[in-house]
């Protein structure tokens, strides 16, 4: 990365949490259940671009980076290293600020070629890993995603030391770190009041247990069988709004991967 944008990424990256500071953050379900108050990566970027910010993505990386800026999202990693191999997936989950750095990392050695009038690689053969043509990073914050590829040149395939590291993450949504969490998924939630439907009170909670049935029986019975985490989600997503009930796209995705984990596990058996 050139001296000036390093001279500059601080004073920006300051300048960038005040702002975000003003915006509204707090957001609640139609159960009325807080959750995280997280905003897209890609709003955040364009307000604060809107809002006369020079360079706003780098300033969000560096924050990101700090851990300033808490993130969350989705995510697939695979690994390779000393003979083995690891793999994992997430959703809606804490994306640590060793994720960024890795990002920024690939991001500032890239800029240090072009600098030295080199032409950086961007694409590297992850061979254990049996993913060919990977890009060596993206950056993609006007879609709410980035993904790293890490693997050490002049090594040899074989050797001990050898190291191989793929991570992806998307739907990214972020926000300051020092406002009060509010994200409560393992909270029971409360039941409506009885005769709401005429005092004009809080929406009726989803009955997530009876949800879990319906997805469930269709499972059992061979009418329904989800590839993703996504496929369980838009089924929960539209039987909770054949019943009016429209909960948020977290919530209904942390129930999702929970549905889909057990039908995981019934099939292993």
């Amino acid at each position: 990365m050139s001296a000036n944008a390093m001279d500059e990424r601080p004073a920006s990256a300051t300048a960038a949490l005040d702002i975000m500071r003003d915006w509204e953050w707090q957001r609640c379900d139609p159960d009325g259940a807080p959750f995280h108050p997280g905003k897209d990566l890609s709003f955040v970027v364009n307000r604060l671009a809107l809002e006369g910010l020079v360079r706003p993505a780098e300033a969000v990386l560096a924050l990101l980076c700090s851990g300033n800026l808490v993130a969350r999202g989705d995510y697939t990693w695979r690994k390779f290293q000393h003979g083995q191999f690891y793999q994992l997936e997430g959703v809606n989950e804490p994306l640590k600020p060793l994720r960024w750095k890795a990002l920024a990392n690939l991001i500032a050695d890239e800029l240090g070629e072009l600098e030295g009038q080199g032409w950086p690689i961007s694409e590297v053969n992850l061979e254990r890993l049996g993913m060919t043509e990977c890009p060596v990073y993206q950056w993609e914050f006007g879609d709410n995603r980035f993904c790293t590829s890490i693997c050490p040149p002049e090594t040899e395939t074989w050797a001990p030391s050898y190291l191989e590291e793929w991570y992806s993450a998307w739907n990214i949504e972020v926000w300051p770190n020092d406002l009060k969490p509010i994200f409560k998924e393992d909270e029971p939630e409360a039941a409506a009041p009885p005769n709401s439907s005429n005092k004009g009170g809080r929406p009726p909670a989803a009955d997530w247990e009876l949800a879990a049935l319906e997805i469930a029986g269709r499972y059992y019975r061979g009418d329904f069988k989800p590839k993703t985490i996504a496929d369980v989600g838009r089924a929960l997503a539209s039987w909770l709004g054949d019943q009016d009930l429209h909960p948020s796209d977290s919530v209904v995705r942390i129930h999702a991967k929970r549905i889909f984990d057990a039908f995981q596990t019934w099939e292993n058996d």
